[in-house]
């Protein structure tokens, strides 16, 4: 018996990294102008952001309904496989409750909410396929899953909070208040999975992103081994300069790089950008 490792694509291992670590991943659903669009595989930021402008509308997003899952977990299955499957914050999305519905009608499939999204789940897909290759069993990577879903840390920096707003996460007072005194708030997403502002920067944009990377940087407990750098789409030599910041901070092992899918961008909007990582 094998072990599959899964995720839905709220985990932003894209363009190629859910590839290199055999991971399956079941794509979450965009509606844009009437029609729907399987995330990542058949629709990207770049084409939401322009039907944004083009509209004034915001896409909306929908999670795997059971059968897709059913469909995956079905095949594994008789395959003789097992499956750790992780999905997004339940609080955000009903991907793991749908998920669950169709684990329910088999056995050996474990699924975790992982109380967060993006890359911050990314970390844990990735943690579980090198458990997989180890040699570890579907019930000892689930059990770790639950306990290092704890130790993850996502503090999210927003250029704007127009998306929030339209998407109803930042009332429009907030939207006003930070648009007329030019703030752009960090959100904490703690371990249950809920958002609060942790900090507001103010500045041109480019300071901004230096000032936070400083601050995420200067948290203390870090593991010390992989972070993530994800942003929805910003200008590429700036990206690369943060990265740089990131790695010659000498705090990670692994700095890795992710262009968010349209899940994350449809709610944080374009120029976001996170540095992810697990403390200890």
């Amino acid at each position: 018996m094998g072990v599959i490792i899964s995720a839905d694509s709220a985990c932003d291992l894209f363009p190629d990294l859910y590839k290199r670590y055999a991971v399956e991943i079941v794509p979450l659903y965009i509606e844009i102008e009437g029609k729907s669009y399987r995330d990542v595989f058949e629709i990207n930021p770049d084409r939401l952001f322009e039907s944004v402008r083009k509209t004034n509308r915001l896409p909306r997003t929908s999670a795997p309904p059971p059968a897709d899952f059913f469909t995956l977990f079905q095949k594994c299955v008789q395959n003789g496989d097992s499956v750790v499957h992780l999905a997004m914050n339940s609080k955000f999305s009903s991907s793991y409750q749908n998920a669950c519905m169709a684990a329910a009608e088999m056995e050996n499939i474990y699924v975790v909410d992982t109380r967060t999204l993006s890359s911050a789940q990314g970390i844990l897909v990735l943690r579980a396929a090198e458990m997989r290759d180890a040699g570890k069993t579907a019930e000892e990577i689930y059990e770790a899953m639950e306990r290092d879903k704890m130790k993850i840390r996502t503090n999210v920096l927003l250029d704007t909070l127009e998306f929030a707003y339209r998407g109803g996460r930042a009332s429009m007072l907030q939207m006003f208040g930070a648009n007329l005194l030019k703030l752009r708030p960090c959100l904490l997403l703690n371990t249950d999975g809920v958002l609060s502002v942790r900090k507001k920067f103010r500045g041109n944009f480019e300071q901004v992103c230096r000032e936070y990377l400083r601050f995420v940087l200067d948290q203390p407990n870090a593991d010390g081994e992989r972070a993530f750098l994800t942003t929805t789409g910003m200008e590429q030599r700036l990206f690369e300069s943060l990265k740089k910041l990131v790695e010659d901070s000498g705090k990670f092992r692994q700095v890795l790089t992710s262009r968010a899918g349209c899940a994350m961008t449809t709610h944080t909007g374009p120029n976001t950008l996170v540095l992810f990582y697990k403390e200890k």
